[in-house]
């Protein structure tokens, strides 16, 4: 298919073949002029009855328009044949009017040299020339006619030319380039329609635009036709279907011409600037939404401080609407009057460049008069080529936090009151670097005004818990164990001798950090009145083992009387043998060994009584509560023979041994025996039992119990008989019981009194296991 549109309104079509027709019409009439004396000399006759050379068209002898073959030559009679003669006779004249009218116009069908109706015009007569005259008017006419062949080919080969350039361009175009009908048929398409939308051209032809619209952009394309059928230019955007299944965004010039019923058409892949386009715009909109929902005020204003720009929080913390801020400029509605000179000088300083770091904290109006505290942060604004066009300022509001603030350092200063109130010293150090991050007041008058910041341990010295203590996994912390206890306990400063009772618990600090608070209240005179009870008690249990003596004074008496009555008469009895001579030494020898005998139970006596008066230090050991109870039933059954108390054991053969102090477990179990002994004497014989029996309570300790059957305990509460100076004997002292429970409570035991279901009462004592400790 030709493009003819184009070329016949280009000039490059057009210049050319009308000067070659003009040179072709100039070589006939030269060649007419010159004829007859050239036909005469050369007996030669007038071609079609004149007098000259008929001279085709260009298109007679050129490149059809439509067809591009050569056109057939058809010679005609000329019109001009008296015109000749008059040109030959050198009298030649035309008219361009004439010659006008005998040029074929452009695209139309090659027109004969003359009409087959015209009438012949009698020729003049011929004057005679000489016979070299006709050389005269030949030359001229070959080089006319030399001239117009020259054109017919130059303009041949120029226009194949073109149309080689043109459909170059065609199928090298990087644009999609088609022909079309109005009705958006396509008619012919180049090579680039493969390239993007990835169909074959065959594929292509027959094929309706609308068709390779994606919906709804179809629709688009069926408007624009109706458009272009009226003659009128169109451009548009669409996706268009590629033969892939997906979709191209094409840029559409469209120019029609009605008179052929084609449509030309240009189209450019915009999918890159479409997706570019489509990424900027997501970007513009999540921006937007970014500054739309953020809390943070944003206001924006240009370098003469004209506000250009604020986001709905700004306007919301305000209460002023962005339509009633746009284009203000200073003093702007929310600045208090009271703040007024305050915040013009933040806002020329702004204006200046001198922006603090940390921003401006000033105090700003809504529109409803309240005030509220706000934090300003001001950046300058810079556009894409790097200029600074304004101050971006973000505003957040502090009201809340301020409040919170100044509650926290008033909740601070009362703390700290508190604190540098107390007498103990109290300070918080962080576990991993020991480093004093608080100290009272206390604590800075015994360790040094200084403490704060330095290591603790270094401040306090030998005043500190035992290595290790103050281990702690930070992850073992959480808000249900906190706080965690590190230590508990009393240290002694070795410096100064006096002691303290240090408190340390793990916990977080304000900052989130593990810390250990540790508080050390000075015992050191409360350690003196503690020794001071400590030997008093001592004292006081060596006078209870003494008063118990007393008590059993006449028992033992009496019991040491009869082991010396014993060895007197053995002795007596061996005297009078001996001084009468009659003594066998058999019989001596047998009462020797029998006050022996005596005398070693008497001193069995003296030496149990001895240990049991002598002062000594405590001293716990592993010790079987069998011997116990054997040493103790020593002195108990001197008493229980008095009184015709039969005393029963129960002891488990396999019992553990004790972790105790064999004295004092034998002082205890002592006085409650006699107790249960002394409580049946008023009892019928026949229930006059006390039973001593033991049992393991847990896998640590072990429990003994002192069941009698006397009075039993009456109307007093237990805990009333281990109260101090408690008794209900006449002679009593009150202070048996009580010096017992101390006792068993330093071994880590308790003593308690029940009722015996049998009559009487049980006193019952646990003790330590050895293998506890």
């Amino acid at each position: 298919m030709r493009f003819d549109f184009f070329m016949r309104t280009s000039p490059v079509f057009f210049f050319p073949r009308k000067r070659a027709s003009l040179l072709a019409l100039a070589g006939g009439l030269l060649l007419a002029g010159g004829a007859p004396a050239w036909g005469e000399g050369a007996g030669l006759r007038p071609v079609g009855g004149g007098n000259g050379l008929a001279m085709p068209a260009p298109d007679e002898v050129g490149w059809g328009r439509e067809t591009g073959q050569p056109a057939p030559v058809r010679h005609g009679t000329s019109s001009r044949g008296s015109a000749g003669d008059r040109a030959g006779a050198g009298n030649l004249q035309t008219s361009p009017a004439s010659d006008a009218a005998s040029m074929p116009s452009p695209g139309a069908d090659p027109v004969p040299a003359a009409s087959a109706t015209t009438p012949d015009i009698p020729a003049p007569e011929a004057t005679p020339v000489s016979g070299t005259d006709w050389r005269y008017g030949l030359i001229p006419g070959l080089l006319l006619g030399a001239g117009a062949a020259g054109a017919f080919l130059w303009e041949r080969r120029s226009r194949r030319k073109v149309e080689r350039d043109r459909d170059r361009l065609f199928s090298l175009s990087l644009g999609l380039l088609c022909v079309a009908t109005l009705g958006g048929r396509i008619r012919r398409a180049n090579p680039a329609f493969q390239r993007v939308l990835g169909y074959r051209l065959e594929e292509l032809v027959g094929r309706s635009l609308v068709e390779l619209a994606v919906a709804p952009d179809d629709s688009k394309v069926e408007d624009g036709l109706a458009r272009l059928a009226q003659g009128k230019p169109w451009e548009f955007e669409g996706r268009f279907r590629c033969a892939s299944g997906g979709e191209k965004w094409l840029l559409w010039n469209l120019n029609p011409a009605p008179q052929d019923g084609l449509l030309y058409a240009v189209a450019h892949d915009i999918t890159d600037r479409k997706r570019a386009e489509a990424a900027v715009l997501e970007e513009y909109g999540f921006r937007k939404a970014i500054e739309e929902s953020v809390s943070t005020g944003l206001r924006a204003i240009d370098l003469e401080g004209r506000i250009i720009d604020v986001n709905p929080a700004f306007c919301r913390m305000l209460g002023w609407s962005e339509t009633e801020l746009l284009g203000l400029k200073p003093p702007f509605p929310y600045w208090p009057p009271e703040e007024r000179p305050t915040l013009e000088a933040n806002f020329a300083q702004t204006l200046a460049g001198k922006i603090p770091p940390r921003g401006f904290e000033q105090r700003v109006m809504r529109k409803n008069g309240e005030r509220i505290d706000v934090r300003f942060y001001i950046s300058p604004l810079i556009d894409g080529d790097g200029r600074q066009t304004g101050w971006m300022g973000s505003m957040t509001d502090i009201t809340e936090p301020k409040r919170v603030r100044a509650e926290l350092e008033r909740s601070q200063e009362r703390f700290v009151t508190v604190l540098d109130g107390l007498d103990s010293a109290v300070y918080v150090a962080d576990v991993d670097s020991n480093e004093i991050l608080f100290a009272n007041r206390a604590f800075k008058y015994l360790f040094g005004a200084d403490a704060v910041g330095r290591d603790c341990w270094e401040v306090t010295g030998s005043c500190r818990p035992p290595r290790g203590a103050f281990d702690c996994d930070p992850r073992l912390l959480s808000p249900e164990v906190l706080p965690r206890p590190l230590f508990d306990g009393e240290v002694r400063n070795e410096e100064t001798g006096a002691w303290y009772h240090l408190h340390d618990r793990a916990i977080r600090w304000v900052d989130g950090r593990v810390v250990r608070v540790q508080i050390a209240t000075d015992i050191s005179e409360r350690k003196r009145l503690d020794e001071v009870n400590l030997q008093q008690q001592k004292r006081l249990e060596q006078t209870s083992r003494l008063i118990t003596m007393g008590e059993m004074a006449s028992s033992l008496a009496h019991e040491l009387n009869q082991p010396l009555a014993a060895i007197a008469a053995y002795c007596a009895g061996c005297v009078k043998r001996l001084q009468s001579g009659r003594g066998k030494p058999e019989e001596l020898l047998s009462a020797m060994a029998k006050a022996s005998a005596q005398a070693e139970r008497a001193g069995k006596i003296i030496h149990r009584m001895r240990d049991f008066v002598k002062k000594s230090e405590p001293h716990r050991a592993a010790v079987a509560l069998a011997d116990i109870v054997e040493e103790t039933l020593g002195f108990a059954n001197i008493e229980a023979h008095r009184l015709e108390v039969m005393i029963c054991l129960d002891l488990p053969p396999e019992l553990p041994p004790l972790w105790a102090d064999r004295i004092m477990i034998e002082q205890v179990l002592l006085n409650l025996v006699k107790n249960g002994i002394e409580a049946m004497g008023e009892v019928p014989r026949e229930r006059r039992q006390l039973t001593v029996s033991a049992r393991l309570a847990d896998n640590w300790t072990v429990e003994v119990t002192v069941a009698d059957h006397g009075h039993g305990l009456g109307d007093k509460s237990a805990d009333q008989l281990f109260a101090p100076f408690f008794t209900t004997k006449t002679e009593g002292m009150g202070m048996g019981l009580s010096i017992c429970r101390s006792m068993i409570e330093f071994h880590q035991g308790r003593l308690w009194a029940e009722p015996n279901p049998d009559g009487g009462a049980l006193f019952k004592f646990t003790l330590p296991l050895e293998r506890e400790l």
